[in-house]
């Protein structure tokens, strides 16, 4: 009796080992779309986007392509969200679609006479009863041919969506995080890009 007492607890954590499973995975595009109404009075395209990002995230750093991840009733992963190209590009790209939105994107990058570096501080997203995401960049804008820096700024972007937590397949809860992670990107993007300091540097 005592050695069945004594081999039903390794009995339960070898079933309970068997039921979980390695977490799937789904990837996602995530294109920059404005989420304000800002365009240039007047075309100027005189600014580059130096790429990729300066990727400085401690969530996902180890990971280029990690977006975010849905959990399940005890916290563990069950999706992983990744991105179809490594994260660094796809901010620095979303920027350069946001300065060519205002017409300041510069068609060639060594005659542009301002360079914007961007860093990521955090971009990632997940779902946990609601799905949720963050996006904070650092953008700081240079003379090309002096290299001193004219502007500085930060912004972080949180998005909560409290959808009833439920199980609807990969597809259905990679979009939802995909979703919310994407609003806040472009959120930030559009927040920095707008800032009324670097409009009226590139006088626009």
């Amino acid at each position: 009796m005592h050695l069945k007492s004594s081999l039903l607890p390794i009995c339960l954590a070898i079933l309970l080992v068997g039921c979980v499973r390695e977490p799937g995975q789904f990837r996602i595009t995530l294109p920059y779309s404005p989420t304000t109404g800002a365009a240039a009075a007047a075309p100027r395209p005189i600014v580059a986007v130096r790429a990729p990002a300066v990727n400085e995230r401690e969530i996902g750093r180890d990971r280029a392509d990690w977006i975010g991840r849905q959990r399940d009733n005890f916290g563990r992963t069950v999706l992983e969200v990744l991105s179809d190209q490594p994260v660094d590009q796809v901010v620095a790209r979303a920027f350069s679609d946001g300065l060519r939105q205002r017409g300041l994107l510069a068609s060639e990058d060594a005659q542009a006479p301002y360079v914007l570096t961007v860093t990521i501080h955090q971009f990632n997203g997940g779902r946990y009863g609601r799905s949720e995401a963050t996006a904070e960049f650092s953008v700081a804008l240079s003379e090309r041919a002096t290299g001193r820096e004219v502007w500085r700024d930060r912004h972080r972007s949180h998005n909560i969506r409290g959808e009833v937590f439920n199980f609807d397949g990969e597809a259905a809860m990679a979009q939802q995080i995909r979703d919310v992670a994407l609003l806040s990107m472009n959120q930030a993007v559009d927040a920095l890009l707008d800032k009324d300091q670097l409009r009226a540097l590139l006088r626009v």
